[in-house]
Parts: C-alpha cells; sequence; structure tokens
C-alpha cells in the first residue's frame, strides 16, 4: 500500500519483475517456521531493488512510475485510505476486509460550502442550479510539518497550486488539476493564458450553425494536407485558420495550374465544409472554434485560497466539474504542495528560451519530506536511503495505530526504521542478492517457476496496468529518420508500420497467454485497454472486465460473433489475440499498399519485399529480460510471415538505453517505434482512463493521432447523440460539453453507472481500433517475501492490497537477521 492512495497516472515499462514499489512485494506471517522469533527492537531496514533509480521526483513534474518512487515515502495525502479494524470499524465487514477514508494531512472531512462561495466568488462561474459539490472548505491538520520543522499551512497548499499551474513553468502534472474529473475551477485559464486553443466542433457545420457564427470558425488545414504549406511570401500555414480568411497557400502535392494547387482556409470551407457542400458531414472533425486564455490571467480568480486570513490551517478548493463523497477525497489523497524556499531558489531560466527548469526533488540538498519518511542518501542511478522522518506528525497523533486480526493487540504502523533501495539491472544478481538475505523481495522470472511457484513465501499480487505495444504511427517522424544520411533505404523501412493493415497485422500475431508463459508467467494475456483490476464501484468491488459492456467491447474488437456461443462469456474466454489465417491475410495486403505508396520495393519480382521493416523497442536500460522478450516476438513474427511477402522481413530491434524518460520522451516524438508499456495508478477510476488516450497533453500517439477528428455516436436512454472522442472523455469526467444547443454532462453521481459504463465501453472500443496501443499483458506478481518480514494481513485486498510498509511487520531486526543468515550459511531456502 503506497502513502498516497491515488497515485497521479504515470507511464511504467514492462520489466522483468515488480521490484519497483514497497507495495509490489506480498507476504504473511511465517506460519510454516514455528521458531520464528517475535519482532526485535533493534533496526529495521526494508531492502529494496529497483531496474531505474528516479532521477526526479517533483511532483509538479514527474512522469512515470520510476520517477515517482520516493514520492511514496516522503509525501503525506489529505486523506488516506486503512483497512477497517477495532479502531476504524465498518459495519458489515470483518476487520482487514474492508477499508475506511481517514483525514491525514486534513484536520477532519471536506465541508460542503458551495451556495456560500457562488454567492461570494461569482468569478469561479459555478452553475446557478448547483447547491453542492463545487466548493469545500478543507480544515488542515497543524501538526503537518516539513521534515526540518517548518509549518505546512495554507499558504502552503496555495503557493504550491500557483507554481504547479504557473505558465512560464507548464509544469506536467499541471493538466492532472483542470483536466480529469477533480478539475479546479480557473486553473486551466491561469496555466493556458496568453495562448489559442482549437477544438474540433464534433457536429457538422449545419448543426453548429443553428446557434453558432460562421465567423467564429476555424478549419483545420490537415483537411486538406495543406498544415505548413507556404502562401505567396513564404509564411507557413498554421493548423486552424478562419474560414473568413482568404490568404492562399500553395499545396507542393498538387500539380501547378490545377485548382486546388492553391487553396485558402475560406476556399476550403466555401467548397467542402460549409452546410450542403460535399464533405460537410467532415466538419465535425475539421472544423472547430477557438478559444482565447485572457493573458495576465490573475492567480485570484483560481479556485484555491485561503479561507479565513486569521486561520493559518484551513483552505477552500472550488471545482469547475462537481464532485462529491468517494471519488473526491480519492482525488485528495494524493499532494501537490513543494517547500517554497527550494522551490523559489531552484527554479531558473533556460537561456535563450522563454522556458523554465528546475532541479528541485532531484537531490537529497533539494528535497524537503513532509511524509513518513525523508531522504539522507542519494547517488545518481545507483542508490537511495529514506530514514523515518521523526517530524512527522503520524509518528505521535496516536492515530496511526491497528489492531492486529490475530492476536489482538495493538500496534504502531511503520515499524520500518529504515529504505534502502538499489539499482540491480539484472534479475539473476537480485536472485542471488535475495538468496542471501539481502533484498526483502525477488519477483519470479520465467525459469523460477517451476522451483518456487508452490514456496510458501511466494505470493500472488494482481496489479491494474495493462502493458500494450504503443505503435508509432508519426509518418512525418519516420519519414525524417529515414532521410538521415546513415538509413539505407535500400534494405530497411519504417514507413510501413503505419499503414494500418500492418497494424492490425500485427495486433493478431501473438498468442498472448503464451508469450506470457514463454517470458513472465506471473501476468496474463491483455486483451483491452482497461485492466482487469480496475474498479468501477468501490464500495462493492465490482470491476469494469466483469461487465457485460467491457466483455462486449472485446468481441466487437476481435470480430467474435457472441451468437455463436452459449454465452458472452464463453466468447470472451475465445479471445487469444492470434489469428495467424488473418494475419497473414493481412501482411500481404499491408505489403501491396506498401509498394503503391513507394515505401518498399520489390526489384526482382519475387514477391518479397526487399526491405525489412525496422520496428526500434525504446527502453531505459536494456535488460536481459527486454532482450529476451525481442527475441521472442522476432521469432514469432518469422513464423507468422512464413509464406508471406513479408517472410523474414519485420524486426524489432532495441535502441540501446534511452534513460529516464527519455524512453517515453522518444515514443512521443516518434522517434523510436514501440515499447511494452502501460499505466499504473487509479484503479479505483477506470472512467478517468479515457483522458489518457484523448486528451492530447496525455497521449502517447498526440503526434499522429487526434481523438478530436473521431466521431462516436451513441443511444443514451433513447436520445441518439453525436461527439468526438474528446468530448464524450470530457462529458464522462464530469464536464458539461454543449453540441449545438443542448449540454451534456456523464459524470459521476449525474449519469447512471449503467449509461456510464456504455460510454466508457464505446470509448474504449474506438481506442483499441486506431491500433496505436495493442494489449499484450495483464500486469500482476508473483514474489517470493523475505522471512524477515510478514503484512499483518495475508488476503489480497483489491482496494488496500496487503497494506504495504504501514501494516508490514518484522520477524527479525538487523542484527538478528544477520545472525539467522549465516547460521544457515549465508544462503537461504525458500
Amino acid at each position: 500500500m503506497k502513502n498516497n492512495f491515488k497515485r497521479i497516472l504515470s507511464l511504467v515499462l514492462v520489466v522483468c519483475t515488480l521490484v519497483c514499489g514497497i507495495a509490489v512485494f506480498t507476504g504473511c506471517k511465517d506460519k510454516n517456521n514455528p521458531d520464528t522469533p517475535a519482532p526485535g527492537t533493534g533496526e529495521y531496514v526494508y531492502k529494496d531493488a529497483v531496474v531505474a533509480v528516479s532521477a526526479n521526483w517533483n511532483p509538479h513534474t514527474y512522469q512515470t512510475v520510476d520517477e515517482s518512487y520516493p514520492i511514496d515515502f516522503i509525501t503525506s495525502g489529505l486523506y488516506t485510505f486503512v483497512f477497517n479494524d477495532a479502531l476504524n470499524p465498518v459495519e458489515g465487514k470483518d476487520p482487514f476486509q474492508g477499508y475506511k477514508i481517514v483525514p491525514e494531512m486534513a484536520a477532519d472531512f471536506p465541508i460542503d460550502v458551495t451556495e456560500a462561495v457562488k454567492a461570494a466568488h461569482p468569478e469561479y462561474n459555478i452553475p446557478e442550479s448547483a447547491t453542492a459539490g463545487y466548493a469545500y472548505e478543507i480544515k488542515l491538520n497543524p501538526n503537518a510539518k516539513w521534515e526540518n520543522g517548518d509549518p505546512i499551512t495554507a499558504e502552503t497548499y496555495v503557493y504550491s497550486m500557483k507554481m504547479l499551474l504557473d505558465p512560464n513553468y507548464k509544469n506536467y502534472r499541471g493538466v492532472d488539476y483542470f483536466d480529469g474529473d477533480f478539475s479546479i475551477a480557473n486553473a486551466k485559464n491561469y496555466y493556458y493564458q496568453g495562448t489559442v486553443a482549437y477544438n474540433a466542433l464534433g457536429v457538422p457545420a449545419a448543426k453548429y450553425l443553428e446557434t453558432g457564427s460562421v465567423e467564429d470558425l476555424y478549419i483545420n488545414m490537415d483537411f486538406w494536407g495543406c498544415t505548413g504549406c507556404l502562401d505567396a511570401n513564404g509564411n507557413k500555414a498554421a493548423q486552424w485558420i478562419s474560414v473568413t480568411n482568404d490568404t492562399m497557400y500553395r499545396d507542393p502535392a498538387v500539380e501547378e495550374g490545377k485548382p486546388e494547387a492553391w487553396v485558402s482556409a475560406k476556399y476550403l470551407y466555401d467548397t467542402y465544409l460549409a452546410p450542403g457542400k460535399k464533405y460537410a458531414s467532415y466538419g465535425g472533425s475539421y472544423l472547430g472554434t477557438a478559444t482565447v486564455y485572457e493573458a495576465n490571467y490573475d492567480f485570484e480568480n483560481v479556485g484555491i485560497f485561503q479561507t479565513n486570513e486569521e486561520d493559518d490551517y484551513s483552505i477552500t478548493i472550488v471545482l469547475g466539474k462537481s464532485l462529491a463523497g468517494f471519488n473526491l477525497l480519492y482525488n485528495l489523497s494524493g499532494n501537490w504542495i513543494v517547500y517554497q524556499p527550494y522551490y523559489d531558489l531552484l527554479m531558473k531560466p533556460i537561456p535563450n528560451t522563454e522556458a523554465y527548469a528546475t532541479t528541485y526533488n532531484t537531490s537529497v540538498a533539494s528535497t524537503m519530506s513532509y511524509g513518513p519518511y525523508k531522504l539522507v542518501e542519494y547517488e545518481l542511478d545507483k542508490s537511495m536511503r529514506f530514514v523515518k522522518n521523526e517530524n512527522w506528525f503520524g509518528y505521535t497523533d496516536g492515530k496511526h495505530r491497528y489492531v492486529d486480526p490475530v492476536d489482538g493487540k495493538t500496534y504502531d504502523m511503520y515499524q520500518t526504521t529504515e529504505i534502502y533501495c538499489q539499482k540491480v539491472k539484472e534479475a539473476d544478481t537480485r536472485k542471488m542478492m535475495f538468496l542471501k538475505g539481502q533484498l526483502m523481495g525477488y519477483g519470479l522470472q520465467a525459469a523460477d517457476f517451476a522451483e518456487y511457484r508452490d514456496s510458501d513465501r511466494c505470493y500472488a499480487t494482481p496489479s491494474e496496468t495493462i502493458f500494450f505495444f504503443v505503435f508509432n504511427g508519426n509518418l512525418e517522424k519516420i519519414q525524417e529518420r529515414e532521410a538521415d544520411p546513415k538509413f539505407d533505404k535500400a534494405t530497411k523501412d519504417l514507413e510501413t508500420m503505419t499503414i494500418n493493415e500492418f497494424r492490425r497485422a500485427w495486433a493478431v500475431s501473438f498468442d498472448k497467454e503464451a508469450f506470457c508463459a514463454a517470458i513472465s508467467p506471473s501476468r496474463s494475456g491483455g486483451y483491452g485497454i482497461i485492466g482487469e483490476s480496475y474498479i468501477y464501484d468501490p464500495e462493492t468491488g465490482a470491476r469494469y472486465r466483469d461487465t457485460d459492456q467491457a466483455k462486449k467491447a472485446l468481441c466487437e474488437f476481435y470480430s467474435v460473433d457472441v451468437t455463436k456461443f452459449e454465452s458472452l462469456d464463453a466468447a470472451v474466454d475465445s479471445i487469444t489475440g492470434y489469428d495467424v489465417t488473418t494475419a497473414k491475410q493481412l501482411y500481404t495486403e499491408a505489403y501491396a499498399k506498401a509498394i503503391e505508396y513507394g515505401y518498399i520495393t520489390d526489384t526482382n519480382n519475387d514477391g518479397i519485399s526487399d526491405q525489412t521493416i525496422e520496428v526500434v523497442y525504446s527502453s531505459s536500460e536494456v535488460t536481459t529480460f527486454i532482450t529476451n522478450t525481442i527475441n521472442y516476438f522476432n521469432e514469432k513474427l518469422n513464423e507468422v510471415t512464413a509464406g508471406t511477402p513479408f517472410a523474414g522481413k519485420i524486426k524489432m530491434v532495441d535502441a540501446g538505453d534511452q534513460g529516464d524518460p527519455a524512453w517515453s520522451d522518444n515514443l512521443k516524438a516518434g522517434i523510436t517505434d514501440t515499447c511494452l508499456c502501460g499505466w499504473s495508478g487509479s484503479a479505483l477510476n477506470p472512467f478517468g482512463l479515457t483522458d489518457l488516450y484523448t486528451n492530447p497533453e496525455k497521449q502517447y500517439d498526440a503526434g499522429w493521432f487526434v481523438s478530436e477528428k473521431v466521431q462516436l455516436t451513441l443511444t443514451i436512454k433513447g436520445e441518439e447523440i453525436t461527439m468526438n472522442l474528446k468530448q464524450w472523455s470530457d462529458a464522462l469526467n464530469g464536464a458539461t460539453v454543449k453540441i449545438g444547443d443542448k449540454e451534456y454532462c456523464f459524470g459521476d453521481g449525474i449519469a447512471d453507472i449503467e449509461v456510464r459504463l456504455d460510454i466508457l465501453a464505446a470509448i474504449e472500443t474506438e481506442i483499441l481500433k486506431t491500433y496505436n496501443y495493442i494489449p499484450m499483458l495483464q500486469d500482476a506478481g508473483m514474489s517470493l517475501l523475505s522471512k524477515q518480514v510478514f503484512y499483518v494481513v495475508e488476503e489480497y485486498n483489491p482496494i488496500m492490497g496487503r497494506g504495504g510498509i504501514r501494516y508490514m511487520k518484522y520477524n527479525y531486526d538487523e542484527a538478528e537477521w544477520a545472525k539467522y543468515v549465516a547460521d544457515q550459511g549465508g544462503e537461504l531456502d525458500y
């Protein structure tokens, strides 16, 4: 269990073991070793290993799970989740079978002050009809301090949000506070101040013009492929241009003298997209309106402020979308605060640019903890060490205790006194260290299963993450790579991977369960982009993938005829992700298109591509697991392409060590082509996942996929509604989306759950059909847990896991453990 229950979604690579976080390892009391001594009174050191050591744990900028590793120990949320027990009882639940949300950095639960704020602050634009759900006063814990003893006050929260949203910094995590279900009023206006954003209409021009004006319309010049084309003075066309603009741009793809050789936004609109014209129905994707963000926007208008100048420990948060109950507290179980003296000092302008960069939270000297542990040692790319933060309020408030479900005694949480984490790249080395008692856990490799899977110290841990291939479709960037003089176009090709048939063939080229069995047996096949562990109803634990909507989404994507099966479940069970006949047919069709487009050649007319399609695999570091994975895929690609024009002509190669976060940045930019990676976090909100695939601020395919161009029509309670994917996602996550003269919102507490599930499944299906994300693995871990420790609860809880480091107890302190290992001859038997 991580300290911050809601980990805002981060991208993570698939690695050979799940050793990147304390919460991964599972365990129980050493039930089969009656000689295990009671916990000692010495030091208790949690010894961990990771594949990549974090280089940046700034809460405003981190992107990946590797980067967020220290955040789990050095921060606390406003609210947190604990197991239910005698101190925190939940009616109808046996001890440790449920959970309870309790205040942490907050002193009490939020107080709804919507009506008072609406009356006093019209600048927040709370809907007139709203009586609750938009504004909350939160009393802060007055005992909360930084590790040096400085108080954490309302000013800390307000200052930190201002820095997070500062338009000069463009912090990566800023969008998390206005583009998801937790949206602070006017935060987007402050973040984007002085800029212009364009939003696709989602409806044809005729529908828009029933209430809107043609003067407010802009055309996406991608419609004619003219983005970047030049006018008579050599100026490039912007992507969005007013439909009243008659500036002419030369299209180099059209022969001079033809009418289409010179076009304007006005010409394209009048000729093709206006009501009644040939492509009028395309208007929803290629026509849009502009949002002009006010310059010099005042932070005073942003929905967070100190409630009362005389009270240093109370803040008010005003939301742009209504949010209440569980989901409000869930979103407040993370935190955004930073230590002002360090933050101000370390934020520096980048020379010759308008951008800023910071070294905040990149070293011991630039880090200030306010969680249960503090960072005391750090070696870049090598190791980090944490010890207990003596100024953390939780050690003295009497609230961080639990009643053991076995012996009935009350214990303090966080028995661990020190956390030592080091980089250990290879699994064989981790295994050796674990058996010598030098690590708390070891994630099983394929070769380990026969020996260890039945061990009393082996535990399975499910995870929400689906690992998918991110598939590069950025043709422009690919062509730039091919234009490099070092690229041999006679023998290699990259462009073919952008062809739809090629990507569809790839999607059915691998038996996913067979891949897991060969490479990572603790995991299972992944078939959708939303994982098995995502829970849509936290009260009952109901999972999205168990719904009929989710099952039908998979059947539609994999072209399974449900009528041929006795049940929907049987139809879903038939899906393997592997169809060699279809794959061969699609590879053959892709070859024909690649020849037609001039991507590849067949100079000797033997029906085989002259070029090898090279797919470059991106990773932070190339481990043995990654090498084995690439070898596996190449072997299977050779098998499935046999007898096709690509026989032996598709090859995955590694890009070498990319570093973190360069591996993900390169994917986004189209510099590399694929990676098995997935999103980790927000396991209790599958609806929020849609924003990751439709919001260009978060998409990994934003460089080649525009969600606002994809129209989706759904029938909701008898009404046929058409919106683009981005609009559907926004409405699903609590935003009010206006289409024509109608407004739609399908957020939590507004639309009923079946409607929300219908929309979620429809969006998932459409994203799958892009073939930009090809699901492969459902994450899970099977790990050995050291005999030095155990968790209070043995059974895995879908909300709480096994309690993580808070509920971990020790069989031996360090001195006792060293003696025990020595008595066993220096190597342990599991």
